[in-house]
């Protein structure tokens, strides 16, 4: 995976000469804002993940330095750009978090020139794109990823495919769709989130009918726990209170019976390493 990223960052185009660049040489670009313009920059800026805390607050009170000057001033001042440019100055000197803030500068601006499209098909190497948990993800969300994630982990393919490679091991891929695949993924989507709804109701009524079951309004409740997520349901137990005795879950049998109720109304659940029982779809 590590020499296909190399060699998709190796054929990206550089940041500089894409801006340039006509939005027709890429394909299904973003009618709305095909260029990193200012406004977009800074609005991807304020909402990155900042290790320095006041880094958040530096940028809002030069903001609002250009903000009361451009309200003063006579003549007229494009306040994003001129934030922006004292944002870059900042960044290039050696003020406390200015290396930070050049990082998340040149991630937010290396995000705005590979993320051209507006829908993407989400998926992580080796899945197949035809796979029942294939997503869908708007420009928006993929923009802010991009740039959170920093661009050393980003790379842009030619056809538009970018590809996020993990803090450890493994990447995710995005594959730019036309509206009306995303539009249904998106409804695939919800289909399957409500059939795990409806799932995770039944078993909670099973299991209730049999073991305890976790009140939430008791502070010192203990109980069988049932929740649901994507394509899968899982089944834990819960205790506010630690006893440090046997586990009543385990050693108890709260655990085997419920996967014995289950495999009796035909679930398959799986052990995990944590513990639980997972009944995928």
């Amino acid at each position: 995976m590590a020499m296909v990223l190399v060699s998709v960052m190796a054929r990206a185009p550089p940041i500089t000469s894409a801006l340039r660049r006509h939005p027709r040489e890429y394909a299904m670009p973003s009618p709305v804002m095909s260029e990193a313009d200012s406004n977009s920059l800074l609005s991807l800026l304020r909402s990155a993940p900042f290790t320095a805390p006041y880094l958040g607050e530096t940028i809002d009170w030069i903001r609002r330095s250009v903000q009361q000057e451009a309200d003063r001033a006579r003549g007229p001042l494009d306040v994003d750009t001129e934030v922006l440019r004292r944002l870059d100055a900042y960044a290039a000197g050696r003020g406390l978090g200015a290396a930070e803030l050049g990082r998340r500068l040149a991630g937010a601006r290396h995000a705005l020139e590979a993320v051209r499209h507006d829908h993407y098909l989400r998926l992580t190497i080796g899945q197949s794109a035809t796979g029942s948990t294939a997503q869908a993800s708007r420009r928006a969300e993929l923009l802010k990823l991009a740039t959170a994630v920093g661009s050393s982990r980003v790379a842009a393919g030619p056809t538009g495919v970018i590809v996020i490679t993990s803090a450890g091991s493994g990447s995710t891929v995005f594959r730019p769709v036309s509206p009306e695949v995303a539009h249904r993924l998106k409804g695939v989507a919800r289909e399957r989130k409500e059939a795990t709804v409806r799932r995770s109701a039944a078993i909670r009524d099973l299991l209730a009918q049999h073991v305890r079951m976790a009140d939430w309004s008791d502070p010192q409740t203990v109980g069988v726990v049932v929740d649901g997520s994507d394509a899968t349901v899982t089944v834990s137990w819960w205790e506010s209170h630690v006893t440090g005795g046997p586990s009543l879950w385990a050693e108890g049998g709260v655990r085997s019976l419920c996967a014995a109720l289950l495999a009796d109304r035909g679930y398959t659940a799986a052990l995990a390493c944590d513990g639980t029982l997972h009944i995928a779809s």
